[in-house]
């Protein structure tokens, strides 16, 4: 199984709006807090909202994952 970026996690529930939270995503209240301090400051959202440089590192995590599932696919 394919273990999910927090990142991605937390820019994917924003990219839909909803407002994230530790305990939904199964982070405990420090590292949620560490990710994102992170995020802001790699410009990835800004007030809550997705940057460009947000929506980019969804794009680019879903590339990267599909990916792999077709490589997955096609060694079994």
């Amino acid at each position: 199984m394919l273990r999910t970026d927090p990142v991605y996690q937390i820019l994917k529930l924003l990219e839909e709006e909803k407002e994230p939270r530790f305990n939904q995503i199964g982070m405990n209240e420090r590292d949620f807090n560490i990710t994102l301090t992170h995020i802001h400051e790699a410009g990835y959202a800004n007030s809550g909202e997705l940057t460009h440089s947000g929506l980019n590192y969804i794009h680019g995590y879903e590339q990267r994952l599909k990916f792999k599932i077709n490589q997955s696919l096609q060694n079994s």
